[in-house]
């Protein structure tokens, strides 16, 4: 049993450190994907991704309700979350009230003990959105402060923490296998 959080800018290679460790894990998977493909590259972007993962793992689209996405996940080993990121996006698309963000962070604290409660690994995957210049819309400046947040409540439950750059990446928090 164990959490492992995988962070980093776009395209940094989280999903592929996700994938490879899984592999050597060697377990059954299953991957929580949270993207919603909405337009015509989102399609691409989803259909390239699930081209990297082997095709005996199987694949549960839930773009709001991670928790128990990840409850449901009975008879599987590994989990892979992707991502995080898009999830908090999501989860603010959906939101009313701008000003009523607190149930964003119930939902990821949900999700966390989910995850801890789940007998074998979870990897989840977000992108690190706080590294950059401060953006000019409210609208943006609150995803990235929500999406700061709940990164850092994942990797403080985390066993495991890995910031990728260039593709390659680092172990931040625990011990190597």
């Amino acid at each position: 049993m164990s959490l492992i959080f995988i962070t980093g800018g776009a395209r940094s290679g989280k999903s592929t450190l996700a994938v490879e460790l899984a592999k050597k894990y060697n377990g059954k998977v299953t991957f929580i994907a949270t993207a919603q493909a909405g337009d015509d590259e989102m399609k691409k972007r989803i259909s390239l991704h699930k081209q990297e993962r082997p095709q005996e793992w199987t694949t549960i689209e839930e773009p709001i309700d991670v928790a128990s996405a990840i409850d449901s996940a009975v008879g599987y080993d590994i989990i892979i979350i992707d991502c995080i990121t898009l999830l908090v996006s999501n989860l603010l698309c959906k939101n009313e009230n701008m000003d009523e963000t607190q149930w964003i962070f119930e939902k990821i604290n949900d999700l966390v003990y989910s995850a801890k409660r789940f007998d074998g690994t979870v990897i989840i995957i977000s992108n690190e959105v706080g590294m950059g210049i401060v953006p000019e819309n409210k609208l943006a400046r609150d995803f990235r402060d929500i999406a700061g947040k709940a990164n850092q409540i994942i990797a403080g439950s985390a066993d495991k923490v890995y910031v990728c750059f260039s593709g390659i990446p680092l172990l931040i928090k625990g011990t190597g296998d």
